[in-house]
């Protein structure tokens, strides 16, 4: 015969008739006495309930009384805190404690007290995590713990708060890497200063988090037996509680259902020791869901979830009430009792309802939907299964609305916050006047005091001594200024220069049109891949002149890429006599080094259009060679076209040639302006044994900094 746990006679002692499969006879009147000893329990309960109620209106009370009182700013702000949270204690209204919190918020943003804005701003934090607004709670959470992370006049404990309410809100809504991150904040700052009780509460928050990420679950163990050691040493009963509930929460996931338990009578011996009534509650509803998952003795789940569920009833809970007649219905539908497991999803589907639960709602809905098709009853079973469908959407409209409310609310912190931060500057401004006309005041006096007194001759020369200083600290100021201001002046005009200059080294137009003529021409002539081929190449290179125009500088290999697709876009629309090679683009000694972008098109486009465009050669080539020296790097371009002097003497235009000249030697002379590198270049006309011209070379030379010394 088994021997029954301790938790299980206990259970059948305090609230439960004893159920079916108990391993002894008991008569009649013993199960009276138990019905008994049941209600004078429950009455105890509710005893308790109105007790703690009642001291709890009286609390408030005196903290409102208290806030009447205080003439402290600061002391209103504690005030405010402790009211907001007392009222969220009892039955009230949602909109009751924020009105206190908000209140607090702007007197901490008036004060310009850091500290004290971060404790509200947690504060407001928890209210919205207490009505499940937990992302919104969350943003407050990690702005409190943000002002205060690297202050040294903070207190640690503060820290530590701030990081767990983040790491617990974030766990709430599913974030669980973020949570993660907060507690391990919370926990590292714990570590520090040796505070036990927070090294618990954070290493039960870690591992809380782990265990709702897959294949981290050892680890989240791990932290719930730290946490359980630390708060044994603490003598933390809440702690251990919460401990034991996670590691036997653990071992259910894992399906060892025995040491499940063994932790579960543990937790169960404290909460009796501790007279933690809501704590009963929940330690028997989870032996009754222990039992449901292991599926073993389905009796024991039910008469777990009703001594579970009566206790809810004692302490008003109805959203603990619903969850465990949700579950009561699913341990009588596997002992096949669809009629009462139809009855307790009827039940929890009311107050799921009743408390506009839509998860619940719709979870209820689907069960009730797949009890009555198996009972037959299909049409009912139709209905709910819409509702379920019905409830799913009207939870997505919930979480819409909330994402709205969460949004207005946080417009108007900010509003408000700027708000505050211009009447603190109109106050600083005021008083900054009335400073200026109390120091006016003194000189006058002073003046007046030197006149009266007769040293009129000293006083004289005093002035004309301090006019002299103060003429001479205004000219230098001014002198100063101006400068300043000439240098400003001087940095503007270059900086619109160069963003002018930019600006006119964007594409050429018919460069476009012509590029896109080609690639038309392609696809009209069923060339579809090699048509393909250059539309990403084009698409590839206007994006990359979009990108880089807005910049300063580039990658000198950037550059390169970016010639290298103007080349094969060129290429695409010559004959087959043009031909073009990159070569030293991939040295190491580039990768560092930058230059202004665009620099290197408008030598290409000269030696293509001007170079290889009207020459008669079979045969066209354009080399880009970089090569690295000493202290430099080289860039060669080099075309075997019909060289300036016979391009001059044609009817080409030379202005658009000429001015791009000079651009580049604007672009050139700014950056030697601007950086410690410096770029020189120089046009080298190309000759054969005959003196004929043979193409250009043109030849640019990039400093480093370290050659230039």
């Amino acid at each position: 015969m088994k021997k029954e746990s301790l938790a299980e006679l206990k259970l059948n002692f305090y609230l439960q008739t004893p159920p079916e499969n108990l391993f002894f006879t008991m008569c009649d009147s013993i199960k009276y006495f138990y019905r008994f000893l049941q209600k004078i329990m429950l009455v105890f309960i509710l005893l308790h309930s109105f007790l703690a109620q009642s001291q709890s209106t009286t609390r408030l009370d005196s903290l409102k009384h208290k806030l009447n009182q205080a003439t402290c700013d600061s002391l209103k702000i504690i005030y405010e805190l402790k009211i907001s949270r007392e009222i969220h204690r009892q039955p009230h209204e949602k909109e009751e404690g924020y009105a206190y919190a908000k209140k607090a918020m702007e007197r901490a943003l008036f004060l310009k007290d850091t500290i004290l804005y971060a404790r509200t701003l947690d504060n407001f934090g928890l209210l919205n995590r207490f009505h499940q607004d937990y992302e919104e709670a969350l943003d407050f959470h990690i702005k409190g713990f943000k002002l205060v992370e690297n202050r040294k006049d903070v207190k640690p404990l503060y820290k530590m708060i701030f990081a767990n309410n983040a790491g617990v809100a974030a766990r709430y809504n599913q974030q669980y890497a973020t949570a993660v991150y907060y507690y391990m904040k919370a926990l590292k700052i714990a570590e520090k200063h040796n505070d036990l009780r927070n090294i618990a509460i954070a290493s039960n928050g870690i591992g809380n988090a782990f265990s709702n990420i897959p294949g981290r679950e050892k680890a989240a163990l791990q932290y719930f037996k730290r946490a359980l050691e630390v708060s044994k040493k603490t003598e933390n009963s809440l702690g251990e509680a919460m401990n034991y509930l996670s590691i036997s929460n653990y071992y259910i996931y894992e399906k060892e259902y025995e040491k499940a338990r063994n932790y579960l009578d543990k937790l169960l011996q404290l909460n009796i020791k501790r007279d933690d009534l809501y704590g009963l509650a929940i330690t028997y509803e989870f032996f009754g869901i222990s039992y449901l998952k292991e599926g073993k003795n389905l009796t024991k789940a039910v008469a777990y979830f009703e001594n579970s569920l009566e206790r809810f009833k004692a302490l008003d809970d109805n959203h603990k009430q619903a969850e465990i007649l949700m579950n009561l219905g699913n341990s009588q539908v596997k002992l096949n009792n669809l009629r009462r497991g139809e009855e307790y999803f009827r039940k929890s589907l009311k107050l799921a309802e009743e408390l506009k639960q839509f998860e619940l709602v719709s979870l209820n809905s689907k069960k009730l939907s797949q009890v009555l098709a198996k009972r037959g009853n299909y049409q009912q079973a139709l209905r709910y299964y819409k509702q379920a469908d019905v409830y799913k959407d009207s939870l997505k409209i919930t979480e819409q609305n909330v994402q709205i409310e969460m949004l207005t609310k946080k417009y108007n912190l900010e509003k408000k916050e700027s708000q505050i931060q211009l009447l603190q500057k109109d106050r600083a401004l005021q008083q900054t006047l009335v400073e200026n006309q109390k120091q006016q005041l003194k000189r006058r006096r002073l003046i007046t005091v030197f006149l009266a007194i007769g040293f009129t001759l000293l006083l004289v020369i005093f002035l004309m001594q301090y006019r002299n200083y103060r003429t001479k600290k205004k000219t230098s100021a001014r002198i100063q200024k101006e400068e300043k201001e000439k240098m400003n002046a001087i940095y503007e005009r270059n900086l619109a220069q160069s963003e002018i200059l930019v600006t006119r080294l964007r594409i050429n137009p018919h460069f476009l049109f012509n590029s896109l003529n080609a690639i038309t021409y392609l696809i009209q002539s069923e060339q579809n891949f090699k048509a393909i081929k250059y539309l990403k190449i084009f698409s590839r290179y206007t994006r990359m002149v979009l990108e880089t125009s807005k910049q300063h500088i580039i990658p000198l290999q950037q550059e390169l890429k970016l010639a290298n697709y103007y080349l094969m876009l060129e290429e695409n629309r010559f004959e087959d006599g043009f031909r073009f090679r990159i070569s030293g683009d991939n040295l190491p000694e580039i990768q560092e080094v930058e230059i202004p972008p665009l620099l290197l098109q408008p030598f290409i486009e000269n030696a293509i259009w001007h170079g290889l465009l009207p020459s008669n050669r079979d045969e066209k080539v354009l080399r880009i060679v970089i090569l690295s020296k000493l202290g430099s790097i080289e860039i060669i371009i080099e075309d075997n076209g019909i060289g300036r002097k016979i391009e001059k003497k044609q009817s080409f235009k030379k202005t658009h040639k000429s001015m791009g000249m000079q651009i580049i030697k604007e672009r050139i002379d700014l950056y030697n302006k601007s950086y410690a590198e410096k770029i020189d270049f120089k046009i080298i006309d190309k000759k054969n044994k005959d003196g004929q011209p043979e193409g250009t070379k043109v030849l640019l030379t990039l400093l480093q900094k370290d050659a230039l010394g």
